[in-house]
């Protein structure tokens, strides 16, 4: 038994850490029981830390304590007098240490400081301290601590081992709310903002922290940062698939070659174009020399700064095993990305694919602090290797898909989003899942995304047909689109005879106007009859005693469509309607009795797909600075209407432990496109809304003289 490995038996935590890091490792005498009493359990610790002078190994000591004495550490750490005393011992060690740049190593007088801190002192027990410290050194250390994990890099955790956290705080990317805490609360004993211990989630894979790309992404996610999927598939026939659904397929690719590379390389031109800067395309939608001849758009100055190029089906290694690999590309990067999938398909494609038998999962660190992952489809779904994700703390999560439904992954997209902050793209192929001679199409979603600021963290992708497209989502908005390859991408002019009123505007209704002015009267053509309803809502804005207000409705309970739900009022366009505004305004007239010569039509947003309900729904944004009502309220559809303040609909704060706010009455009643409406509008209107005490907005933190929110 090596030092390092009884230093384990012990409990006593790692003489180094991963990948052998073991500074001794000369045999010793087997350990047959834990021997150690607390007395001596404390003093192998300091000793420990006295001659430590790496901070990373030193904190790694520390937090192994605070796990194993964790019942006393939460018994002590929340009282007054208990966290005034280790103020007072940390005021040597912050005198020693100073306030100048850290060094890259521990000296000899900062080891003694933290030696003779771990002592008991005035009842605060030792790991009250120890906890502290670790506190201390995560944060004045932390450049030191990044810096020995790059070292170590590709660096492969054990059980008790750190793993390097962190990231960017999210609110820097974004003008929305996060709906989450701004950024991973560290209120685990065995962590810290920077650090956490592994448990017995790294046997389940081959956990790898991959520093090669530390430099080459810088910027890589920025507030201008556009995703993109790419899906250039219509239908399943397109693919080499058995005729017996029940039998092992393998390999699965495209048909037709040629017709794929002209798909693939329209639809990257036209997400470049349009911006995206980090692009995924679907699962087995390319073949692997396919795949590499993708890489020449990483190298153009007009292409994507980082491609997954999809995945496919291959034989490789000794013996040959069967393979569904993914693999991606990095400008500057000459060697590509990989990841063999470890959950092959069972339904409705039986993938006959080998994986081996202590899968990898790879997260690639960035300087920025983002934690790169790519998974194919149904590791997605896997239990245990989304807990993995969210241990490792990833935090952009890149998934080529092919599946019959994207229901099952938007929990295990949002369980990463609201735990680690995570921006998640996920690229579906093809649209229509019926086989050749089924008698109805079986359509599926073309993408998911996962981003912070959107209201149920998750959002799913329809398209109005199967044409080949795009989907984009814009990092800094949350805003979501689709582009079919076969439409136009102008979405026109605002036609001149919208309703109009000689009213004043206030001056946030005058710079929602502006903001969306790219979207008014916007409904997109398209090529042919499509399958989902065109649809229109009309979101009333007024102004109330404390900003903005919003006119919701709440639905009969017995109604098919949203029972008992707070909506916007609406409903599905009739052949008289000229363009959603008239709808929306029609609609409106036949729900609550609203008179249109009332409302001021500000414009409209992006249509959105709702595919339960199979709408297309665009919102028309209206202000109004007094409603008028010339009819009663639609009993049938409507059983209330309500003014409410925007302010109330703003997602819950987090007071300083991570504890969130109750959610207001106004929100959990909320229609789920009412809230993706709700959070489009906030957006546009250009700074969330704060809840008092919960700290100051971007705007005002950037410029004391910045315009607030309106309220």
């Amino acid at each position: 038994m090596t030092r390092r490995d009884r230093s384990r038996a012990a409990g006593s935590g790692p003489a180094g850490i991963g990948n052998g890091f073991d500074p001794g490792g000369e045999p010793c005498a087997p350990c047959v029981a834990q021997l150690h009493s607390p007395a001596e359990r404390l003093a192998a610790l300091r000793e420990a830390v006295h001659h430590e002078p790496d901070p990373l190994v030193t904190l790694t000591h520390l937090l192994h304590l605070c796990r194993d004495e964790h019942r006393v550490l939460w018994a002590q750490a929340g009282s007054p007098g208990i966290r005034a005393t280790v103020a007072n011992v940390l005021a040597p060690l912050r005198t020693v240490v100073g306030s100048g740049p850290a060094a890259a190593t521990l000296d000899a007088p900062v080891r003694q400081a933290l030696a003779e801190a771990l002592r008991p002192v005035d009842g605060a027990a030792p790991v009250v301290i120890a906890h502290a410290l670790a506190q201390f050194l995560d944060d004045h250390y932390r450049q030191c601590v990044t810096e020995s994990f790059r070292r170590r890099s590709p660096y492969q955790p054990g059980v008790g081992d750190p793993v390097p956290l962190g990231g960017p705080d999210i609110r820097a990317v974004m003008d929305m709310r996060p709906t989450s805490p701004p950024w991973r609360l560290a209120n685990r004993l065995d962590e810290t903002r920077r650090v956490r211990l592994a448990g017995g989630w790294v046997t389940q894979f081959r956990i790898v922290f991959d520093y090669s790309l530390f430099d080459a992404l810088p910027g890589l996610v920025t507030a201008d940062t556009i995703v993109a999927t790419c899906h250039p598939n219509r239908a399943l026939t397109e693919f080499t698939l058995p005729r017996d659904s029940t039998q092992p397929t393998f390999p699965v690719q495209p048909t037709d070659l040629d017709r794929q590379r002209r798909h693939l390389d329209q639809l990257i031109g036209r997400a470049a174009a349009a911006g995206a800067s980090i692009i995924v395309l679907p699962e087995l939608c390319v073949t692997e020399s396919l795949a590499r001849h993708l890489q020449d758009w990483v190298r153009r100055e007009d292409g994507p700064r980082l491609l997954v190029a999809g995945s496919y089906h291959h034989v490789d290694g000794s013996p040959p095993r069967r393979r569904n690999t993914a693999i991606a590309w990095v400008r500057g990067h000459d060697q590509p990305l990989t990841h063999d999938k470890h959950s092959p398909a069972e339904q409705p494609i039986l993938e006959d694919i080998q994986p081996q038998g202590w899968p990898e999962l790879r997260v690639y660190v960035t300087a920025d602090g983002w934690h790169l992952v790519i998974a194919i489809c149904r590791d997605l779904l896997n239990p245990e290797a989304v807990h993995t994700l969210a241990e490792t703390g990833a935090n952009l999560v890149l998934v080529p898909a092919m599946s019959e439904s994207l229901a099952p992954f938007t929990g295990q997209v949002a369980h990463l989003v609201g735990s680690g902050q995570a921006i998640i793209a996920l690229a579906n192929n093809p649209a229509d899942w019926a086989r050749s001679g089924d008698p109805a199409p079986h359509r599926s979603a073309r993408a998911l995304f996962g981003h912070p600021g959107l209201g149920q963290q998750t959002r799913v992708v329809a398209s109005p047909d199967t044409a080949p497209g795009i989907a984009t989502l814009n990092v800094r908005s949350g805003l979501i689109g689709w582009t079919s390859a076969d439409s136009q991408d102008s979405p026109g002019d605002p036609p001149g005879d919208q309703p109009s009123s000689s009213q004043t505007l206030p001056e946030w209704a005058a710079r929602l106007a502006a903001a969306i002015r790219r979207y008014r009267q916007y409904e997109p053509p398209p090529p042919k009859p499509i399958t989902l309803r065109p649809a229109a809502v009309l979101v009333l804005l007024t102004d109330g005693p404390t900003g903005p207000q919003i006119l919701l409705t709440t639905r009969a309970p017995d109604l098919r469509d949203y029972p008992g739900r707070r909506v916007f009022p609406g409903g599905v366009r009739d052949p008289q309607d000229d363009g959603p505004v008239a709808t929306a305004l029609r609609e409106a007239g036949e729900e609550i009795g609203l008179d249109p010569g009332s409302v001021q039509i500000l414009g409209v947003l992006p249509a959105l797909a709702e595919p339960e309900t199979r709408f297309l729904v665009t919102p028309v944004l209206g202000w109004s600075a007094r409603p008028e009502y010339t009819r009663p309220v639609n009993l049938a559809e409507v059983t209330s209407v309500h003014d409410v303040p925007l302010r109330q609909l703003t997602h819950p704060g987090h007071d300083r432990d991570g504890v969130p706010d109750p959610p207001s009455p106004e929100l959990t009643g909320l229609g789920s496109m009412t809230a993706m409406v709700i959070d489009m509008l906030l957006t546009l209107l250009a700074e969330p809304i704060h809840p008092s005490g919960s700290g100051h907005d971007r705007a005002s933190a950037k410029d004391p003289d910045a315009p607030g929110p309106p309220w």
